[in-house]
């Protein structure tokens, strides 16, 4: 790899690494989604730093081209992310489930006090009406 390519990858990993800090300040981005981010595009940085790494990995991995072993550091960088972030999204489901479930069972339980309410209402108006009909019988007489 020569100078100007690792230069140029240090660069837009670092650019990459600063637009996901500022998503984060801006509270656009999760810190908790972003981790794994980070830690690939540090990855990069290392490797394009110190390009003979590439090597020893790909020898250790039993890979004969250095090129191929960043494929598969790739894809396994990604493949990890993409399995968090469904996991992410499995449990947002099940949270989302259950608090649409809640809501459900806090409306019924205001409707059925809605109706007590007005059944007590009526009960009462009903009662006054009585008692107006009960005073007026008495001063009648």
């Amino acid at each position: 790899m020569n100078l100007l390519t690792q230069i140029w990858i240090i660069i837009l990993s670092v650019s990459i690494i600063v637009y996901l800090f500022e998503k984060i300040r801006k509270q656009k981005y999760s810190v908790k989604f972003s981790m794994p981010w980070f830690f690939a595009f540090l990855i990069v940085i290392i490797l394009a730093i110190f390009p003979i790494l590439i090597d020893k990995i790909a020898l250790v991995l039993g890979i004969k081209e250095p090129t191929n072993a960043i494929f598969f550091i790739a894809i396994c960088i990604l493949v990890n992310n993409i399995i968090n972030l469904s996991f992410s999204t499995s449990h947002a489901k099940k949270q989302s489930i259950r608090m649409a479930q809640e809501i459900a069972l806090l409306k019924k339980t205001i409707y059925m006090l809605n109706d007590e309410l007005n059944d007590k209402f009526k009960l009462s108006q009903e009662l006054a009406l009585l008692g107006t009909d009960i005073t007026n019988k008495n001063n009648d007489k």
